[in-house]
């Protein structure tokens, strides 16, 4: 289990713009600990040349995305490789395809852990630059590996850079300050389990329709967000309201990348203190979800709910900050970004194949 953790850092550690994973994160999720594996199948595939291992992958099916989706899906995850391997590679892949085959599976995402919170997506863009918090970095040939074994980059994903500076985003700014017709609050860590559990819901009301979520338990939203409540900037979780009903939502995350940089894999007491310390120092940020639910839309209460997370990065001193991911096809998210001073472009892709 270790190795299967280690191998991409000892594959593409060297790269300046790196940064791994928490081992004792991964080892808990694929090691079936995790709430997120509660509903999960999967099995952890290693590739050698014979003298070395040269790749990893994890083949995944969670049933509930099944059920949510109503399809046959499965995923590979965890997907990390050597360059020029492409035989070993093809192979590896080839087994997951027949082990999630075998399982009922007609149709693969990749990459995708099993579970959006988990990570998904390959770097297609920008190798040259540091990657945003919590996607990371990967190398152009990753993509090349699922390209040669047939894989289509069906889902493209979107990133876009909010100017505070431009006309757009001051006029939106404007126009929410003055809309009276809506309210937004910050969720509380006194009242935590109330407001995470507001928060499940309106996740998984507003997100049904994204091809990459799936229904959130108690457990997973607890699992994933109490870990971070130590730390947690609440101006960064926002629930807005319509006359006292909670009605959208807004989550902001800081760019953690050069901190989580610096501990290379590890988390200890030494790595926990300075998450503790220097978490709120930080130079990027953006908006990584936002939802209004069905019938409370054109309200104005997105345009309310994002600009009040991006003053929050103005007062700390911040001139732009980012909306991501956004799906290729979900063109009212895209319309969204643009009509708040945002550019965007594509950075990461996950594919798919039918098997």
């Amino acid at each position: 289990m270790k190795n299967f953790v280690k191998i991409e850092r000892q594959f593409i550690g060297s790269n300046p713009q790196f940064v791994s994973e928490i081992d004792k994160d991964v080892i808990h999720r694929v090691s079936g600990r995790s709430s997120n594996f509660s509903e999960m199948e999967h099995t952890l595939f290693i590739a050698s040349n014979g003298s070395k291992n040269v790749a990893r992958c994890a083949a995944m099916i969670n049933r509930r995305y099944q059920k949510d989706n109503n399809e046959a899906v499965g995923f590979i995850g965890y997907f990390a490789a050597m360059p020029d391997h492409g035989l070993e590679v093809e192979s590896m892949i080839r087994k997951a395809e027949t082990w999630l085959k075998e399982r009922g599976v007609n149709r693969i995402i990749a990459p995708y852990n099993g579970s959006p919170f988990l990570g998904y997506g390959l770097r297609t863009a920008g190798f040259d630059e540091e990657p945003v918090f919590p996607f990371t970095w990967q190398p152009p040939y990753y993509a090349d590996y699922f390209v040669n074994a047939g894989y289509k980059p069906t889902y493209p994903l979107w990133s876009y850079t909010i100017d505070f500076a431009s006309d757009k985003y001051r006029t939106a700014k404007q126009r929410a300050t003055e809309n009276k017709a809506v309210s937004v609050r910050a969720i509380s860590k006194k009242n935590w389990r109330q407001d995470i559990e507001t928060f499940r819901q309106l996740c998984n009301d507003t997100f049904k329709d994204e091809w990459e979520f799936h229904t959130f338990s108690r457990d997973e939203f607890h699992e994933f967000f109490d870990q971070l409540k130590p730390v947690l900037d609440t101006q960064q979780m926002l629930i807005g309201e319509v006359n006292g009903k909670a009605a959208g939502w807004c989550w902001g995350i800081p760019d953690l990348n050069p901190l989580f940089r610096s501990f290379n894999g590890k988390l200890g007491l030494i790595q926990i203190v300075k998450l503790m310390l220097k978490a709120g120092s930080y130079k990027r940020a953006g908006l990584i979800c936002i939802g209004v639910l069905e019938g409370y839309k054109g309200n104005g209460l997105a345009h309310t709910l994002a600009t009040t997370l991006y003053r929050r990065y103005e007062e700390r001193g911040l001139k732009e900050a980012f909306y991501y991911p956004v799906n290729e096809n979900n063109h009212r998210s895209k319309r969204f970004a643009e009509s708040i001073g945002g550019t965007g472009r594509v950075l990461y892709h996950c594919y798919d194949k039918r098997i």
